[in-house]
């Protein structure tokens, strides 16, 4: 029986279409999730919308609609955005569906029966697009630092979860390596955090209706976080489904900084006040801005995945998306870039590179290219020695170090080209031809089987017009034009 492996993106909230850095945490889960198939693993990969809350219905009202038909339009944009990215997810969990409501009260039901939700009275400030309470020694001019916007009094009686109780758990299991976070500074912000005290979070409120009624007060409704987070475990079906028992516990969490709290500290008490077994990895990604400015609906700077997707096609805009910056800091995206960057790495990189070559097999040996000819040991030297370092990247969920390898290879096969020039060894009718030509296919079959799990249909098309090639079924006229330019 196949290894199984559980990954997931956070679910994003329905109240408005997806940007940028949405897409780059899906394309970064999608990648990783067609690594683990390539490592005949048994993959189950879920993304969703977080549908309920203060904040979704403040966005309906504002648009003048009823908060059901608003989140039905909304998680329809992220379903043809995730389409048109080509990101292939096993499911698509939307908090309110009823697998999903019926999954939280059970999840509930286990943490009330633990004895872990008491009553209480809450009085502080509440920052609606937080969805959270903030500290009043954490604002900056009075103002939520994360949204610019000034967070409301608010003094309600609320159920809390008790999570004081288990946070010495948590903070062992972090330490342990128990629950790994993924990367170092991640891990030692939330022991931090662990170390000046948390506290006690609510797990209801009472002055939200678009929510889950919670089941021992009727006059309130589950919070947003108890709710929006079971969803790891909800769109397996739990508690019973055949996938909750199959692939929990998640083998991955990927998440942005900024929720990092939620996911290592809230979400694993939960679970162990609930008696269920924790994730093994968060991996936390950094967060980016766009050439130099936090994405803004004030400033126009939020980037529409679909318009990279319509330019630069799916392929294009998902490695556009990855290569920006190593995930696991915080980076700027040259927005203004993209098309230099798409011709020089794509067009006139990984595209020249097969191009050229191939045109240079059908040319010089009408496509049929022997493979089992004497391959140039330095090149295949090379060829190891990334793979392994690729593989390695891969494993520790690298990707921009990975296509770091990728691409320094595809330089190595660019230098070997110009130096031994077929073009010459062709026309004096060099017998090293043969070796170059193999090498090259050699090379190039490599380099599309590490771009696969980021470039999927690119590479699909590479490898079909090989098979035709070796067959003698292209004539020199059928040119290979992976990435066409563009200015």
């Amino acid at each position: 029986m196949a290894e199984k492996f559980y990954i997931t993106t956070p679910i994003y909230y329905a109240n408005a279409k997806p940007h940028l850095g949405h897409a780059f945490t899906a394309v970064y889960a999608d990648v990783l999730a067609r690594w683990q198939k390539i490592q005949r693993k048994d993959v189950f990969f879920t993304v969703g919308t977080d549908e309920h809350g203060a904040k979704i219905a403040k966005a309906a009202e504002k648009a003048g609609r009823e908060p059901q038909n608003f989140v039905d339009e909304i998680a329809g944009e992220y379903k043809k955005t995730w389409q048109a990215l080509n990101i292939q997810y096993n499911d698509f969990i939307r908090t309110t569906s009823g697998k999903h409501k019926e999954g939280v009260l059970a999840f509930i039901k286990k943490i009330h029966e633990a004895g872990d939700i008491y009553e209480g009275v809450y009085e502080g400030l509440y920052c609606v697009e937080c969805e959270n309470f903030v500290l009043e020694r954490n604002l900056k001019n009075g103002l939520c630092p994360d949204h610019l916007i000034a967070p409301k009094k608010v003094k309600e009686k609320n159920h809390f979860f008790n999570l004081k109780k288990y946070l010495p758990l948590v903070k062992e299991k972090i330490t342990s390596g128990e629950l790994k976070i993924t990367s170092e500074s991640r891990k030692n912000e939330i022991l931090s955090i662990i170390e000046a005290g948390v506290p006690d979070f609510s797990i209801t409120r009472g002055n939200v209706k678009w929510g889950i009624p919670f089941p021992y007060d009727k006059k309130q409704t589950i919070y947003v976080w108890a709710d929006a987070l079971a969803n790891y475990i909800t769109v397996l079906d739990f508690p019973d489904g055949e996938n909750y028992k199959n692939f929990w516990p998640a083998d991955m969490h990927i998440i942005g900084a900024d929720i990092n709290k939620f996911h290592s500290i809230f979400w694993p008490a939960m679970l162990m006040s609930a008696g269920l077994p924790l994730p093994k990895n968060i991996f936390v990604h950094g967060l980016f801005t766009i050439n130099g400015q936090k994405m803004s609906k004030t400033l126009g700077n939020i980037i529409d995945p679909v318009d990279i997707v319509n330019k630069f096609g799916a392929d294009g805009a998902r490695y556009l998306t990855l290569s920006q910056f190593p995930a696991g800091e915080h980076g700027d995206v040259k927005a203004q870039g993209f098309i230099n960057k798409y011709n020089s790495d794509l067009a006139n990189g990984v595209g020249n590179l097969f191009e050229r070559s191939l045109a240079m097999m059908i040319d010089y040996e009408g496509g049929v290219v022997d493979k089992k000819s004497k391959l140039d040991e330095k090149i295949k030297k090379q060829a190891d020695e990334v793979e392994k370092s690729y593989g390695k990247h891969m494993d520790a969920f690298q990707l921009f170090e990975a296509l770091g390898d990728v691409f320094s290879f595809i330089k190595t096969l660019d230098r070997y080209i110009n130096e031994e020039q077929p073009w010459v060894l062709n026309k004096n009718k060099n017998e090293k031809l043969d070796v170059v030509l193999s090498t090259l296919l050699f090379g190039i079959e490599k380099i599309i089987v590490w771009l696969e799990p980021f470039m999927p249909s690119k590479m699909r098309e590479a490898k079909d017009y090989i098979a035709k090639m070796q067959k003698g079924e292209l004539n020199k006229k059928e040119k290979l034009n992976l990435f066409p330019r563009i200015s």
